[in-house]
C-alpha cells in the first residue's frame, strides 16, 4: 500500500465530507424523506444512494487500488474482507430510519480494514456537528479532544445502549435482551444507530452498547474508536470482535464481564 495510515485517514475525511454535503441537502426537519424497502424490510432513501456515490467517487479517485465494501453496493462483499489486504468499508447513512423520521441521530461511517480488521476509522454525525476519528495505535478523538471510555465499575450504575437488526430473529432476541437488562443496569436506551452508540461509548457518555444483526459497515469504525478509547469490543461469546461477526458488544473494561453474564 503506497500511502501511510495518517494520509489515508485524511483521504477518508475528504470522502466523508463530500458525502456529508449531499446527505445534509436531503435532511430537512420540515420535510420528510421518501423511502423504499430492501431485504428484511430495511429502508433505503435517495440520500443513502447519493451519499454512497459521492463518497465512493472520492475514494476511487484518490485510492484506486483499494477496493470498497458498502451497504449500498461497491466492489466487494463483506465476506471477502478477511482475505483482502486493504479495503474501505462504508455506511453512507447509518440510522436511515432516524433520518427518514427527521431525528438527528444518524451518521456516516468509513473505515479502512487491513485483513478484515479496522486500522483507520472516521465517523461524522452531521446533524449534531460531531466528528470522531481513530487510527490504530494512536487513540480515539472527537475533533481535538481525546476520548476515553467511562470508569463506571458496576453494571447497576451503568447506562447501556441496545440495538438490533430488522430480521424477525434479531427483533425477538433484542426484546429478550432489553428485558434481561431491565433490572440490571441503571438505565438503557435504544438510539437506532450503531455509529452514534459506538461513538458515545468511546466518549464515556454510555457505559456499554449491545448490537445484533450487524454488518461490518455498521460497526467497523466504531470498533476501532472504542478500542482506541480503552474499551473492549467483543462478540456475544466474549471473543474479540471480527468483521465477520453478526453481534457485537462495546463496553468499558470494568463491566464487560457483567454485561456478558447478563447477556448470556
Amino acid at each position: 500500500m503506497p500511502k501511510s495510515l495518517p494520509s489515508l485517514q485524511k483521504i477518508a475525511w475528504r470522502a466523508i465530507e463530500n458525502g456529508e454535503k449531499i446527505a445534509l441537502r436531503f435532511f430537512d426537519y420540515l420535510a420528510p424523506n421518501g423511502y423504499s424497502y430492501k431485504e428484511h424490510n430495511e429502508t433505503v432513501t435517495e440520500a443513502d444512494l447519493a451519499t454512497n456515490g459521492a463518497i465512493i467517487r472520492v475514494l476511487k479517485q484518490l485510492t484506486p487500488d483499494i477496493p470498497i465494501i458498502s451497504e449500498e453496493g461497491a466492489d466487494l462483499k463483506e465476506e471477502e474482507a478477511p482475505e483482502t489486504p486493504f479495503a474501505w468499508v462504508l455506511d453512507p447513512i447509518d440510522g436511515t430510519t432516524n433520518f427518514i423520521g427527521r431525528l438527528p441521530l444518524w451518521g456516516i461511517s468509513l473505515a479502512l480494514l487491513r485483513n478484515g480488521e479496522p486500522v483507520v476509522g472516521a465517523i461524522t454525525l452531521p446533524s449534531l456537528k460531531q466528528k470522531y476519528h481513530a487510527l490504530f495505535g494512536e487513540g480515539a478523538w472527537m475533533g481535538r479532544h481525546r476520548l476515553h471510555v467511562s470508569k463506571t465499575k458496576s453494571l447497576k450504575e451503568s447506562l447501556g445502549l441496545i440495538c438490533y437488526g430488522y430480521r424477525k430473529m434479531d427483533a425477538t432476541k433484542g426484546v429478550s435482551i432489553l428485558h434481561a437488562f431491565t433490572n440490571k443496569a441503571r438505565a438503557k436506551r435504544m438510539l437506532g444507530t450503531a455509529v452514534v452508540e459506538a461513538s458515545w461509548v468511546a466518549a464515556g457518555r454510555a457505559d456499554f452498547s449491545i448490537l445484533q444483526g450487524v454488518h461490518a459497515w455498521d460497526v467497523a469504525s466504531g470498533a476501532l474508536l472504542v478500542r482506541e478509547a480503552g474499551g473492549k469490543v467483543v462478540n456475544f461469546k466474549g471473543e474479540e470482535w471480527s468483521s465477520q461477526d453478526k453481534d457485537i458488544v462495546f463496553s468499558n473494561p470494568h463491566i464487560l464481564r457483567s454485561v456478558l453474564k447478563t447477556l448470556n
